[in-house]
């Protein structure tokens, strides 16, 4: 019996994110049952974005922005790439991870905004190329940005969510 799995794992802030490659059938099921848990703690109200209806703020942002010129003012629909990669980037956050406020800017883009004051505040602009372009205001401090996505937050903006939203 061969046995191979490959975890490739970040942390943030307590909280693990593991990604697998699982190549014989007992290290799949362990993906598979380590998958399911993670699940069901994202769907907890404790935990999770699910249990935050976060996943349900982003589909109605979604429908309601899916059409051109929704404002009047010639803004781009929200395509169905960037929605799925905003749903990507909402279950890649971490657990525990403060849920940000969803919305659709008019370059047809998903905002990830997280707000604690005027001067402690970071916007995140998913477009369907896979890019977040970000900004932040901390205290005195300006951040801001471009990085790819490619299923996992990157630390940049992960630092910045931790930054943003320490008490």
């Amino acid at each position: 019996m061969s046995f191979a799995m490959t975890f490739p794992a970040t942390r943030y802030a307590g909280a693990l994110t593991v990604s697998s490659r699982a190549s014989s059938e007992t290290s799949r099921f362990i993906s598979q049952k380590s998958e399911e848990g993670l699940r069901l703690l994202k769907s907890s109200l404790t935990f999770g974005c699910l249990g935050k209806k976060t996943d349900d703020e982003l589909w109605l942002q979604f429908v309601e922005c899916r059409e051109a010129d929704r404002d009047g003012h010639g803004a781009e629909p929200v395509a169905d790439e960037t929605y799925q990669l905003a749903a990507q980037f909402l279950k890649a956050l971490p657990l525990a991870t403060a849920m940000p406020d969803i919305g659709a800017e008019a370059d047809g883009q998903l905002t990830m905004e997280w707000y604690r004051t005027p001067q402690r505040t970071l916007s995140v602009s998913i477009s369907p190329e896979g890019e977040l372009h970000y900004a932040a205001l901390i205290g005195g401090s300006k951040a801001y940005g471009t990085e790819p996505f490619f299923g996992e937050i990157p630390e940049a903006i992960m630092n910045l969510i931790h930054r943003v939203m320490a008490r």
